[in-house]
């Protein structure tokens, strides 16, 4: 996970994507990390692994 969180930081380059990673920080503090903000689902581990900053699963994504 940290090295998924690293890389997810050097790809930083906008204040959008520092806000990104400030609330994603936030929800890995707290019960609701790895919860869909959507259908409040469980998003996948694979999937956190792969993007540390999702807040949706990717049923809810592909809908969006």
């Amino acid at each position: 996970m940290r090295a998924a969180l690293s890389r997810a930081i050097h790809g930083m380059t906008s204040e959008n994507g520092a806000r990104d990673l400030d609330s994603a920080l936030e929800r890995l503090r707290s019960p609701d990390y790895g919860v869909c903000e959507v259908c409040e689902g469980d998003v996948p581990f694979v999937r956190l692994l792969d993007d540390p900053l999702a807040c949706v699963c990717g049923r809810c994504q592909a809908t969006s």
